[in-house]
C-alpha cells in the first residue's frame, strides 16, 4: 500500500504545488499582530491556524520583526521542484541497510573573508536534519565579533547535529539529509532572526500535526515546506548575509564510509558577493562511528 501511495504522489509531482503551511502561518501572524485574543481563546479558529498562533505566542516573537518579514495578504507560495534528496524521501530503499550507530557534528567555522572589513560580525548557524521522513531542527548560539581571518569552535551543545544533544549515537533511517544556513549580520536584529530560525521546525510540525498526520502528501513535503518557510522568514536586509547548503548521505554510503574510518572530517566552503565585496566562509563537519 505504501508504494501505491508513493507512486501516486510521484505522478502528481509533475504539477507545481503550493505551500500548505505558509498561508496558515500568514493568517496566524496577522492574528498575532492584530488580535487581543490568545490561541486558547480563539476556539473558532481552524486547528492548524490556532496551532501556528500558539507557536508564535510560546516563543514570544517580536511583532516588529514579523511585520518586516511576513506579507499581510495571504499568498500562493509555490514549493520548489524536487531536488535529488526529496527523491530519496519519496523512494526509500526497499531493503533498508543497517548503518552503524553514529553521530554527525559541526565543530568549527572559519571566516576567510568578510564583506564588511570595518565591522566584526555576529554569526549563528541553523540545521534542519531529515532522518527518514520527519525533520528535526537545531539553531546554534550567536557567536559574536567574528572578524576576517578568524575561526571559532562550536560549543558542546551547538555542535551536536545528529542525533541531537543527549543521545550520543544513533542509526539513521534510509538516509541522513542536513540542510543548513549560515547567518551573518552586523545589524541589531540577529537575536530575533535566531529566534525565528528556531521556530521554523516547530511551526511546520504544529501545522502538519493539526491536519492529518498520516497524510503521505503532507509528510513527504515537509522538507520542502520547511525550506520555503525559511526563505520567507529569513529574507535578508542590507546588514545580513546568508550561505546555505546541504550535506546528505544514503544509508549504504554511510555504511561504506564508516566501515573504513571511525572519524571523517568534511569541509564546506561558501563564497559570495555583498553588495560588491566578496565573502567566504568554511564550515567543518565530522562523522563519528560509535
Amino acid at each position: 500500500m505504501k508504494w501505491l501511495v508513493l507512486g501516486f504522489l510521484l505522478l502528481n509531482s509533475a504539477w507545481a504545488e503550493n505551500s500548505k503551511i505558509i498561508p496558515v502561518f500568514i493568517e496566524a501572524t496577522n492574528l498575532y499582530l492584530e488580535s487581543n485574543q490568545t490561541s486558547d481563546e480563539c476556539l473558532y479558529l481552524r486547528p492548524d491556524i490556532r496551532a501556528a498562533l500558539k507557536v508564535l505566542e510560546d516563543h514570544n516573537i517580536d511583532p516588529e520583526i514579523l511585520e518586516k518579514r511576513v506579507p499581510k495578504e495571504r499568498i500562493s507560495y509555490p514549493l520548489r521542484a524536487d531536488d535529488k534528496y526529496d527523491q530519496w524521501i519519496k523512494r526509500p530503499a526497499k531493503r533498508p541497510v543497517e548503518v552503524p550507530e553514529m553521530a554527525m557534528q559541526a565543530f568549527k567555522m572559519k571566516v576567510i573573508e568578510e564583506s564588511d572589513g570595518w565591522f566584526k560580525d555576529d554569526i549563528y548557524v541553523y540545521f534542519f536534519v531529515t532522518d527518514g521522513v520527519i525533520p528535526t531542527g537545531k539553531v546554534t548560539s550567536i557567536y559574536k565579533g567574528v572578524g576576517q581571518g578568524q575561526s571559532f569552535f562550536f560549543n558542546e551543545i551547538d555542535r551536536a547535529i545528529f542525533p541531537l544533544i543527549g543521545v550520543p549515537a544513533k542509526r539513521p533511517e534510509n538516509h541522513l539529509i542536513i540542510d543548513y544556513g549560515i547567518m551573518e549580520s552586523d545589524g541589531d536584529d540577529i537575536k530575533e532572526m535566531q529566534k525565528i530560525s528556531s521556530i521554523i521546525i516547530d511551526l511546520a510540525i504544529a501545522v502538519y500535526a493539526s491536519r492529518d498526520p498520516q497524510n503521505a502528501q503532507v509528510i513527504i513535503n515537509l522538507r520542502k515546506e520547511i525550506k520555503a518557510l525559511t526563505e520567507l522568514l529569513l529574507s535578508l536586509n542590507n546588514d545580513d548575509r546568508q550561505a546555505t547548503g546541504t550535506i546528505a548521505y544514503k544509508a549504504e554510503e554511510l555504511t561504506d564510509i564508516l566501515s573504513r574510518d571511525s572519524y571523517v572530517e568534511i569541509k564546506r566552503t561558501h563564497k559570495g558577493t555583498h553588495p560588491v565585496k566578496t565573502w567566504e566562509y568554511e564550515l567543518y563537519f565530522r562523522l563519528l562511528r560509535k
